[in-house]
């Protein structure tokens, strides 16, 4: 028996290194506003079985700015993984507080439809073939990167429209976490409204240990890793 389950775990283990997907994990994080603590952050990648996936983010405000700034955004994308092709199926965003605001994009891919929900409209979407959402995509980049990959695109269903994503590489950097000092990958990722900058450590699968986020604004928002557990 114990023979058994030794290379039951071995032939799962070389399952998830065929393609270099990365395998489930709970990474937690700790939020700042332009350098002050604010919250905490937890991401989520777990397996549901028949090759179906769910990537979770959820990102809240604690402590004493919570009583005056109660925000909570919850991100999550139902996907299938089957023969290396990564389909979503369902991409959703929750964000409560002062502003309130939620978006929903159902996948049909015998229809290739994508149907947004967002703000009281309904948008068709012709799906195009690898089509991500705004959250699977780093889940793929972090497999991409395993894979060696550094030129990085993806095609991604926003509100009413396929975008084109094309992550800038800007170096590499260590970075100090809960865990210790990582050596990253350091990818940018820039838009009308925002930059988002990622830190993929090569440790962790090259899992995003460190996300900036600077609006149009000037506000900076970042979310450093203090533990995870599965990579």
């Amino acid at each position: 028996m114990q023979k058994f389950l030794i290379i039951l775990i071995l032939l799962c283990n070389s399952a998830w290194a065929i393609d270099n997907f990365p395998p489930p994990f709970t990474a937690k994080y700790s939020l700042y506003a332009s350098g002050i603590p604010v919250g905490k952050g937890t991401r989520t990648l777990i397996s549901h079985g028949n090759s179906k996936f769910e990537f979770k983010s959820i990102g809240e405000t604690t402590g004493l700015i919570s009583f005056f700034k109660k925000i909570r955004i919850e991100e999550r994308s139902t996907f299938i993984k089957t023969a290396g092709n990564i389909r979503p199926l369902e991409y959703f965003y929750n964000q409560t507080g002062k502003k309130s605001r939620s978006k929903l994009i159902v996948f049909d891919w015998l229809q290739k439809i994508a149907t947004s929900h967002f703000k009281d409209k309904i948008e068709k979407i012709p799906l195009e073939e690898n089509t991500l959402d705004g959250l699977l995509y780093q889940v793929v980049l972090m497999q991409e990167l395993q894979q060696g990959k550094r030129n990085l695109k993806y095609k991604v269903a926003n509100k009413n429209k396929i975008s084109i994503y094309t992550p800038k590489f800007l170096g590499k950097e260590s970075v100090d976490t809960g865990i210790g000092t990582l050596e990253t990958l350091k990818y940018e990722r820039a838009s009308s409204n925002r930059s988002t900058i990622l830190w993929c450590a090569k440790k962790l699968h090259y899992l995003p240990v460190q996300v900036q986020h600077i609006e149009k604004d000037g506000d900076v928002f970042n979310m450093l890793l203090q533990s995870v557990t599965g990579l």
